[in-house]
């Protein structure tokens, strides 16, 4: 079970830092550096509130799915890593503005 760590403080699922999402989906098929990457399970608190409230699971996921094929902890298209870190535009309004500071190829 993963910890999910976020700096994206405009994400609905951001709650003092930590990731309260059901899922975590990256993105960024061929990434090759961390800004090709970014969390597809982003939803911005200006149209959807904060719904991190609505979940127990303080951090840990082990739901971490990820896209990123050239990702050395990618495994069948999860996430093998222990800690992952979500970042980007603290003030993110779209998915593509995040990424995944975690990436390593």
């Amino acid at each position: 079970m993963a910890e999910v760590r976020c700096s994206v403080a405009s994400c609905s699922y951001n709650k003092e830092g930590g990731c309260y999402a059901h899922e975590i989906k990256v993105a960024g098929t061929g990434a090759a550096e961390n800004e090709m990457t970014c969390c597809g399970s982003f939803l911005s608190e200006q149209h959807y509130s904060n719904i991190a409230g609505n979940s127990s699971d303080r951090r840990r996921n082990d739901k971490v799915a990820c896209s990123v094929t050239n990702c050395k902890y990618n495994g069948n298209y999860v996430c093998s890593k222990d800690e992952i870190q979500i970042g980007g535009s603290k003030d993110a309004t779209i998915y593509t503005e995040t990424e995944c500071q975690s990436f390593a190829k």
